[in-house]
């Protein structure tokens, strides 16, 4: 088989809302994914939710704590567990990339997380520093 190249904006417009094969529209899935693009790839799949390839996606973002990709799939209808969406995180916070990981923490609501990497945000992204009570 032929080695598949990154296509360019037009031609992933072709294989998305075209009518391309599905062999081709997986070579350069694929590839993709190989290229560590795998919102890119995601593209390609939204609209098949059933695809065997959305399968991999999962759990390659997974695998790479790709939070912000998980969540799209999950927004798409894809059943993406709170547990995942942790291990991604943890994922996330391993390889040095907080703001996946703080986004999944916002998407689950664990503030404890998200004050637990304060430190590691920009400031502005950083919880709120909790008042004492009040007498």
């Amino acid at each position: 088989m032929a080695r598949t190249s990154v296509p360019d904006a037009l031609a992933m417009r072709r294989l998305k809302y075209g009518e391309a094969p599905d062999a081709e529209r997986e070579a350069v899935a694929q590839t993709l994914i190989a290229a560590d693009r795998l919102a890119e790839a995601w593209l390609l799949y939204e609209r098949r939710p059933g695809a065997p390839l959305v399968g991999t996606l999962r759990k390659e973002a997974l695998r790479r704590g790709q939070t912000f990709l998980l969540l799209a799939m999950r927004r798409a209808g894809n059943d993406i567990a709170d547990d995942e969406l942790r291990e991604a995180a943890r994922a996330a916070e391993a390889a040095g990339r907080f703001l996946d990981a703080r986004h999944a923490w916002v998407a689950l609501g664990a503030d404890d997380e998200l004050r637990r990497i304060a430190d590691q945000l920009p400031p502005r992204l950083r919880p709120a520093a909790e008042e004492p009570p009040s007498e």
